[in-house]
């Protein structure tokens, strides 16, 4: 009996241990170069964080801003991804340097984060915080939002993954959202008084054209349509005292002058690839990483993509997310030499010619999954299905075109309530340890050959009527190092 020991749950004898002194505060910093932003004026917004005595909490803390329709009639409402869709790139820097870098930033999220990332209760929730457009709920009448005056609040009535969110010319829409960058993407607080004081951690958040970031109820709208004012980042800052801030600089001297935070970073590339392709393509990924966890990809229309040269019919749709899979056999990645997986991915079972019965939705699922992290059912794919992965309207295969083209109708890609917006997502785990807490993803640092997202038409299968782009993104590890003479440096 004496080597038995109590349950957690009936042993009465353990105490939580007495906290650091602290106080939680909440402080709001607003941008330091003007109050107002639009894609045709002053498009950057630059907001500054700093403080003496607290930590930063990035994890609860966001960006909240409005977001103003000027589009001089149509009314319009964000795409797949949200709050985020406004942004096209977004930073985090210190002193000049570049800390962190997302491009195709509302891109990203819109066909690979959302779509996979967000569960269909999370669709309801991020209603109510970023406006994120629900989807692929048929049956039910859109929603359209007719605020009587000043700004449209977010009400969830009837379906709630079924609301199509729109706001009028010279209205406008209030939203929340997490800051991005990898800084401010990991677990621990962010010691701010490490930080040199006249060279602040600064968020920068570059702003996307409004025919590319926003869904219209009529088409011909102007570049940079909307305005974002009353932007401020809502900052959970953790005083402690200034014993606890020589206790880092402590540390800091133990390491050799520096305290390092670990976190994970994004880097964008693209690929054209012209209708009509066949065989084998090698789309090269400009990436030399350290440790490379993931590889995400999609592909659309360069009209859909670009909006160049589209229908003029082609203003409502949903430009960032609407994607397809080329009609590709196969895929998979090139490490200098070293193919990966050493058995390609299948998308098509017999090589046949395209058909929603043969496309191996289960085989690409299961990679996609993995590239999060987990192949199991206790995180699906977010809101994935039959219905919506990589086809369109009625269960019509999408490969990417702009859908002016049969058998792909163009109601494919419009936001109506009863369409099935057609998202093709790819991705795929490099690591060798994927749970555990450790930089084991693919090294190409060093590399004397270049990296490649690896396409396979072995049939003759082309991708479709229209020229495409492929976006790509690696997920890597990056390191932050707050060094002594408060400056913040990083390695990957």
């Amino acid at each position: 009996m004496s080597d038995r020991q109590l349950p957690s749950t009936i042993d009465y004898s353990r105490v939580l241990p007495l906290s650091i002194p602290a106080i939680a505060k909440r402080h709001k910093y607003f941008p330091q170069n003007g109050t107002n932003f639009t894609f045709q004026g002053t498009r950057q917004i630059r907001i500054e964080v700093s403080s003496q005595n607290a930590l930063l909490d990035a994890a609860h803390s966001y960006l909240e801003f409005e977001v103003v329709n000027q589009s001089g009639g149509p009314a319009c409402g964000p795409d797949l991804g949200g709050a985020m869709n406004f942004f096209a790139r977004a930073s985090l820097e210190q002193g000049g340097k570049v800390l962190s870098r997302c491009d195709e930033f509302h891109r990203l999220h819109a066909s690979i984060l959302a779509p996979c990332q967000i569960s269909s209760e999370g669709v309801a929730a991020e209603g109510v915080t970023g406006s994120r457009r629900s989807y692929n709920a048929p049956g039910a009448a859109s929603i359209v939002v007719a605020p009587n005056a000043g700004f449209a609040d977010t009400y969830i009535t009837g379906s709630t993954h079924n609301s199509d969110l729109y706001w009028g010319n010279a209205f406008g829409h209030r939203f929340s959202m997490p800051v991005p960058g990898g800084l401010f993407n990991q677990d621990k607080l962010i010691p701010l008084p490490l930080v040199n004081p006249n060279q602040p951690l600064t968020i920068v958040l570059d702003l996307a054209n409004a025919r590319e970031s926003a869904c219209w109820t009529a088409a011909g709208v102007i570049p940079g349509a909307f305005r974002i004012q009353a932007i401020s980042y809502v900052a959970q800052l953790i005083e402690v005292g200034h014993d606890v801030i020589e206790q880092f600089r402590g540390v800091q001297d133990q390491m050799g002058g520096q305290l390092v935070l670990s976190g994970q970073d994004w880097e964008y590339s693209s690929n054209p690839v012209p209708a009509g392709t066949t065989g084998q393509q090698n789309l090269r990924l400009p990436v030399r990483k350290r440790s490379i966890k993931s590889v995400f990809w999609c592909a659309q229309s360069n009209d859909v993509a670009n909006i160049v040269g589209a229908p003029a019919d082609l203003g409502p749709t949903f430009n960032l997310s609407f994607a397809g899979n080329m009609n590709i056999a196969s895929w998979g990645l090139k490490f200098g030499s070293v193919v990966f997986p050493s058995v390609p991915i299948e998308c098509w079972g017999d090589n046949a010619a395209p058909a929603v019965g043969n496309f191996r939705r289960g085989e690409c699922a299961m990679n996609l999954a993995s590239a999060f992290g987990t192949s199991s059912w206790q995180n699906p794919t977010g809101t994935l299905s039959t219905l919506t992965y990589g086809t369109g309207q009625g269960g019509v295969l999408a490969d990417g075109d702009n859908g002016t083209v049969a058998p792909v109708p163009l109601a494919t890609i419009i936001p109506e309530s009863a369409d099935v917006v057609g998202v093709c997502p790819f991705g795929i785990s490099t690591e060798a340890f994927s749970r555990e807490i450790t930089e084991s993803g693919v090294d190409v640092e060093t590399l004397s050959q270049d990296t490649h997202l690896q396409l396979n038409w072995p049939n003759g299968i082309d991708s479709g009527n229209e020229d495409k782009i492929c976006h790509m993104w690696c997920l890597f590890d990056q390191h932050y190092y707050f060094n002594r003479d408060g400056t913040v440096t990083y390695s990957n």
